[in-house]
């Protein structure tokens, strides 16, 4: 066998074995490493989703944090039951702060409304008009502290006392004044919410208990 039969055999034998190379180890490498890059690829699909799913629950609990905040809010403006103590104790800091002084505060029987009760007020003091008017102001604010929502629903006005026959009474810019005032407070309706909702439960209230023995809590 001569030198070009040696070489051109050599040249054949090398080409089977990368022929051979390429079918039984590169070949089954490169279709490997493609389905990888496919697996590869759809997991940073479900990655990204999941990425997503997570950025919208933050967005989602940073807003409940700020619905239950509204709610206890809420809560304070129109409580789950009249609070009759807390609210006259309200009404005095007002008439405090106003330069009122109170000769009466009767709390009247609830009145029925759609969804909610009306508690009236009614109050009987004295003061300047300008006393009356500082008072009607903070009463109406008070819903912004927050505190209880409050409405005035009438005023009467009297002159406090009259001066002695044969007497004349100094001028005064601003006279007492004898006043009546009825003011209207609200809480929600314990009928309508003690309801059962279409699967049987009821809403729970502030401060009350479950079958579980969990406790809700109240709004402060």
């Amino acid at each position: 066998m001569n030198r070009k039969t040696r070489l051109a055999l050599s040249g054949v034998a090398l080409l089977v074995i990368v022929a051979l190379a390429w079918f039984l180890l590169i070949s089954p490498l490169r279709a490997e490493i493609a389905t990888t890059d496919s697996a590869i690829a759809a997991e940073s699909t479900k990655i990204a989703a999941a990425e997503a799913k997570l950025a919208q629950a933050e967005i989602t609990r940073e807003e409940g944090k700020k619905n239950q905040a509204r709610l206890l809010e809420l809560a304070k403006m129109v409580p789950y039951s009249s609070q009759v103590p807390s609210l006259l104790v309200q009404i005095q800091d007002l008439a405090d702060q106003s330069g009122i002084t109170f000769n009466s505060v009767t709390p009247g029987d609830p009145i029925e409304s759609e969804g909610f009760q009306i508690i009236p007020l009614t109050l009987d003091f004295t003061g300047s008009y300008f006393d009356l008017s500082d008072f009607a102001y903070r009463a109406e604010q008070l819903v912004a502290a927050p505190g209880r929502l409050l409405t005035v629903k009438s005023v009467q006005l009297d002159l406090n006392g009259t001066a002695e026959q044969g007497t004349t009474a100094p001028a005064k810019a601003s006279p007492d004044l004898k006043i009546s005032m009825t003011l209207y407070a609200f809480c929600m309706d314990q009928a309508e919410a003690a309801q059962p909702a279409a699967d049987g439960s009821t809403t729970p209230q502030p401060g009350s208990t479950d079958a579980a023995g969990t406790t809700t809590p109240t709004a402060k």
